[in-house]
């Protein structure tokens, strides 16, 4: 009965499209952060520090602001949908836009 129940909890398109809300949040910040870590220069452990440290803030907003404290009404998953899934593709991102930056901003150096 408690399956069924689960079945039921969601409206699994409200679901996907908080999903994507919470994909593009998370690679808009992504590009953000990697141009401030590219533009500040920063290189090595330096910028994937600064990219977990912010990686830390913006799920912390995202969980305490847009889901006010309860993931678990708009995900599955609750904590690992806001926090944990989408690191990797956002990582991607930011690398890719970070290294663009500081090729832009430092050539000459």
């Amino acid at each position: 009965m408690s399956d069924q129940a689960d079945m039921y909890k969601f409206f699994e398109p409200t679901v996907q499209l908080n999903n994507l809300a919470l994909s593009n949040i998370h690679t808009l910040t992504s590009w953000g952060v990697g141009t401030a870590a590219g533009v500040l220069g920063l290189t090595g452990w330096n910028g994937f520090i600064f990219f977990l440290i912010n990686w830390v803030f913006i799920s912390a907003l995202v969980f305490f602001v847009k889901c006010e404290g309860k993931p678990s009404v708009y995900f599955k998953s609750s904590l690992m949908d806001v926090a944990g899934t989408p690191v990797l593709n956002t990582m991607l991102s930011y690398v890719l836009v970070w290294t663009l930056m500081h090729a832009l901003v430092y050539i000459y150096d």
